[in-house]
């Protein structure tokens, strides 16, 4: 199992279920809540979920179980905040290679800590930039 950066889609699948999460990804969860490797959620995920849940598409549980996740490397899954070593790995791509900011923010934090991120948005993984894995 390798470390993982994780987007939106994927952890709000994962919570809830959803039968649309791959195999592979959810794999990649029980394994790093396993302790064989780690979940990287990128801080804007977090925003992103809030946005979702005020707009009643994202339950609002799923979200505090988020929220209430470490910010501890050590543990198998954590949040990543956004610091300037994400901010300056923005600056490898921009909105023509991935034109939503939150998703850029994804992408440069996979970029910065030099992971792979699991993610279904065909944009990030037609970019080309990182890895993707879905």
């Amino acid at each position: 199992m390798r470390d993982l950066v994780v987007d939106t889609h994927s952890v709000v699948w994962y919570l809830s279920q959803d039968k649309r999460l791959s195999r592979r990804a959810r794999d990649a969860f029980i394994k790093a809540i396993a302790g064989y490797g780690h979940i990287v959620i990128p801080s804007i995920v977090l925003v992103e979920m809030i946005f979702l849940a005020q707009r009643e598409r994202v339950n609002r549980d799923i979200v505090k179980l988020v929220l209430d996740l470490p910010e501890d490397p050590a543990k198998g899954i954590y949040i990543y905040p956004l610091n300037k070593d994400v901010v300056q790995a923005l600056s490898h791509f921009g909105p023509a290679a991935i034109p939503e900011l939150s998703d850029r923010i994804i992408a440069a934090t996979a970029l910065h800590l030099g992971l792979p991120v699991l993610t279904v948005d065909p944009v990030i993984q037609a970019s080309r930039l990182i890895q993707t894995i879905w």
